[in-house]
């Protein structure tokens, strides 16, 4: 087994392996009877997993040191004459990575500023910060994923979780392992990224595909959550978790990593939000009196809903962002578990940019909801700040109307010209289109309107005559009655005598018929 110096020279080691080409690694693996296909994350991977194993293993001590001294001679040229000679202490090269899986250090950030080689050179990845997550340590290193236009590549990430790290996910729940990526948009140290995957992707944990959206909303960048791969790796100290991302299609190179995080449920949140400053109730009647006072604006009173925006549920804790100028609130709960989801920001009401720094707890909507029944859904607010409930004795003229009585609910109002208003009981429809010839003529008569509409036609409808009666039928039916604006209905049925004086009789007789037979 190898000594307590070699052990601690295998983060340096890891260090230079990182910094090497492809074809470095290639040599290296074939020099120990290794497979050498893959990408360049699998080549390294698989070198440091025979570096670990050759370093905890006994009675491998002559291959580690001749594994050692071939790492230190491919990545600094020159360096083997110094290693023969003291192999007790070894080459200390300038750090030049992070820790290796198996020694995660704390981010240095509440979300996580993590330092990773590429192209040799030193850069800073920083990710945005979220209310809902705080990182509290980097798992591996940071892989970067190479542009792949025309075909797909894949990164392998290796997860060896350390004893208490494994305990710890093991007993609280709110302990979480996370893939976190963002894309190369010239980061430098001062730049934090949003969370952002390639739009072709695939993310496996231990060969089981991770169930994750990671795309976020279109369009809208930062509407993206790391995905949470907890489930699907094994809980057991120096256990090699693997996960790999594929991905394809892509114009500019993306960064990927795992982070140990710890994450805020809404609960906590809501709690937090009620316990610092709020919006006073004497602040708001304050501003109302003083939009009231503008002389370019009239004050009138307003209906404020109860009812949250989103959940168009009674809100149980009232807030709104410090931005808005607006008094309707929305619910506490609703509003962060909707940005839960889909990180967006804004306000529901006004569709301002908020943050949850900028949210607080509206005293003078809490007092309403505290002095009002749960079947209160909205209340008029006056512009001095006083406000009323609807009740069922006074009700609340919302729109203007004015409720009907129920004595009139079957009358009719008539008006003509020239003729007082009268209230009229309305005619069923059956008895409107039965009239007596009598009645229909001197009807026509009186309404020049209906004549009118009938003789603007080219061509009136053609009258249609029923001539299968006899004249011993008149004697024993009575003549249906004539049916208004339906004559050709009207004269079926009767004898012929009979249809040509209701035809003579009709306001359409300008058109000769011809006579009975």
């Amino acid at each position: 087994m190898a000594s307590s110096n070699q052990l601690s020279e295998i983060p340096h080691l890891v260090a230079l392996i990182k910094t090497l080409t492809n074809p470095q690694l290639k040599d290296l693996l074939r020099n120990e009877g290794l497979a050498v296909s893959g990408v360049k994350a699998s080549l390294q991977l698989r070198i440091i997993d025979y570096l670990e194993r050759l370093a905890n293993s006994e009675g491998n001590g002559a291959r580690y040191d001749a594994l050692r001294r071939r790492i230190y001679q491919t990545a600094i040229p020159g360096a083997s004459a110094f290693q023969s000679s003291s192999p007790s202490y070894p080459l200390q090269p300038p750090p030049a990575g992070p820790p290796t899986p198996s020694h995660p250090r704390p981010a240095p950030a509440a979300m996580g500023g993590i330092t990773s080689p590429h192209s040799n050179s030193l850069a800073r990845l920083t990710f945005k910060e979220s209310p809902f997550f705080t990182v509290v340590a980097p798992l591996t290193s940071v892989m970067e994923c190479k542009v792949r236009e025309q075909t797909r590549d894949s990164v392998e990430l290796k997860v060896n979780l350390t004893p208490s790290t494994a305990s710890d996910l093991a007993i609280d729940p709110n302990l979480r392992v996370m893939v976190y990526c963002a894309a190369d948009f010239g980061l430098k140290q001062y730049t934090k990224s949003d969370i952002a995957f390639p739009h072709q992707v695939e993310l496996k944990a231990n060969l089981d595909e991770v169930k994750a959206n990671l795309r976020g909303l279109k369009n809208r960048p930062g509407t993206t959550q790391p995905a949470d791969v907890t489930n699907y790796i094994r809980k057991k100290p120096n256990y090699p978790n693997n996960i790999v991302m594929t991905y394809a299609l892509t114009s500019k190179k993306f960064f990927v990593l795992v982070n140990l995080v710890r994450q805020h449920p809404v609960d906590e949140l809501v709690t937090q939000l009620k316990s610092r400053k709020i919006i006073s109730k004497e602040q708001v009647i304050r501003e109302m009196k003083n939009r009231a006072d503008d002389s370019d604006i009239v004050a009138t009173s307003s209906i404020m809903s109860l009812k949250c925006p989103l959940s168009t549920l009674r809100i149980q804790v009232p807030c709104r962002s410090v931005v808005c100028t607006h008094n309707q609130c929305f619910d506490a709960s609703s509003f962060l578990e909707l940005q839960k989801q889909a990180p967006t920001w804004t306000c529901p009401v006004c569709s301002k940019s908020t943050s949850f720094e900028s949210l607080q707890v509206d005293q003078y909507v809490d007092d309403i909801l505290g002095a009002t029944s749960s079947d209160v859904e909205q209340v008029v607010v006056e512009p001095d700040g006083a406000w009323s409930a609807p009740s069922d004795a006074d009700p609340v003229n919302l729109g203007g109307r004015t409720p009907a009585s129920d004595d009139d609910d079957d009358l009719i109002e008539i008006s003509e010209p020239g003729v007082p208003a009268v209230k009229q009981e309305p005619i069923p429809s059956s008895m409107m289109l039965e009239r007596t010839p009598a009645q229909s003529q001197s009807r026509e008569a009186s309404t020049p309107s209906s004549a009118a509409r009938l003789s603007s036609k080219k061509r009136p409808a053609a009258q249609v005559i029923d001539l299968t009666g006899s004249d011993d039928d008149d004697d024993e039916s009575p003549v249906p009655p004539l049916k208004r604006q339906a004559l050709s209905f009207a004269v079926r049925g009767l004898s012929s005598q009979d249809s040509h004086q209701l035809m003579a009789s009709s306001p359409l007789n300008d058109r000769p018929y011809p006579p009975p037979y």
